[in-house]
Formats: structure tokens, sequence, C-alpha cells
């Protein structure tokens, strides 16, 4: 019996060159998103590294996925960052996929955004040496893949949400030195936090 012919299958160029296209337009969409926080924030020396010639991915203070197609991380600590947090900051999860968010040691004002739960896949969240007040959100209780938040030394003056006790994976919570923050019994949702391994409280709390 002749053998048949293999016949490679032809493929369009254009589909085997669509996932890097797809990889490189979600990246410029996350750049163009980040570059615009940086110039909410006052374009302060410190993201001088953040320009549009070069990617994400390249920056400091950025982490992007395994095939750098996502941020995954944005570490703003000890950046001498004075602003208040701009409206659209909570849209960086339009980029889409932020799991890491470190501003410890600056100096930012106002409250914690109240969609902060469109940082839906946010698993560890710090906060700490701010100058961040008001109330904690009730919405930061809808970040069920937290397992670490610190609100360490801040002005807060509200109270705990109720809401904190749907945390089902928070391992560290910590908000030491809040000196403003109401005094009143920690919710009995406290006791839904089975995971919870330290606790970071102070006597003012």
């Amino acid at each position: 019996m002749p053998k048949l012919p293999f016949l490679i299958p032809k493929i369009p160029l254009f589909l085997l060159l669509l996932p890097l296209h797809v990889i490189s337009q979600n990246l410029d969409h996350e750049r163009s998103i980040l570059l615009d926080i940086k110039q909410q924030l006052g374009i302060p020396p410190s993201l001088q590294s953040w320009n549009s010639s070069f990617s994400p991915s390249d920056w400091p203070e950025i982490t992007c996925n395994t095939n750098n197609s996502t941020v995954t991380a944005i570490s703003l600590s000890r950046k001498s960052i004075t602003q208040k947090i701009p409206a659209r900051f909570p849209d960086i999860l339009n980029c889409s996929k932020v799991e890491y968010l470190l501003l410890m040691q600056n100096a930012f004002v106002g409250p914690i955004p109240a969609d902060i739960d469109r940082l839906s896949r946010l698993r560890y969240l710090d906060l700490t040496g701010n100058n961040f007040s008001g109330d904690i959100p009730a919405s930061i209780g809808r970040l069920r893949d937290l397992f670490y938040l610190f609100l360490v030394q801040n002005e807060f003056n509200g109270t705990w949400p109720t809401e904190i006790g749907s945390l089902a994976n928070l391992e560290h919570l910590g908000k030491a030195y809040n000196d403003k923050f109401l005094p009143a019994p920690l919710p009995e949702e406290f006791g839904a936090l089975k995971k919870l391994k330290l606790l970071y409280f102070n006597f003012v709390d």
C-alpha cells in the first residue's frame, strides 16, 4: 500500500501571532494605567523608571506573571509619596490580576477606597506607616483571597466592619498604633477567622 503523504496543516500566521498580540496589548493597557497613576501621584522622582519606553515588567516596583502578560504585584514601599490615593487607583485591576499591593512607609492620606474589592484577586495588602484615615471599608470583606492585611500606624478613626469575618483565608492581621481608632469590642465576626495566625494590635486598640 503506498504511503499517504504527510500533510502539514496550513495555519494562518495571524493565528500563531494572536497570543503574543493579546499579551502585548494587555500589558500596554496596564502600562497606560500605571503611567496615569504616576501622574496622579505627582510624578515622584522615586518612580522615574516608569516610562513608556519600557515594559512594566522592567520597572523595579512592578512584578508580572511568568509570561509577562499582566501585572501581579505593585510595591511602592518607602517611595516618599505624600498624595491622596487617586480615585482611579483601584482601576489597576482593570489590568487585572494584582495579588500583592505594598504601600508601606509613605505618607498617603485619605480613606481606603470604598471599592477596594475591585482588586478582587488581592492576597496581600500592607498599608503600614501612612496617614490613611476614616473607616475601614466594608468592601474589604469581599477580598476573599486575602491572607495578609496590615493597617499598622495610620490615622484610621472608624471601627471594624462586621464584614471582616468574611476573610476566611486571613492569616496575618495588624492594626497597632492607630490611636484615633474608636474604642470598641472586636466584632464577634472575628471568631470566623479560623486561619488567623498573627494578630498585631496594641493596648490602645
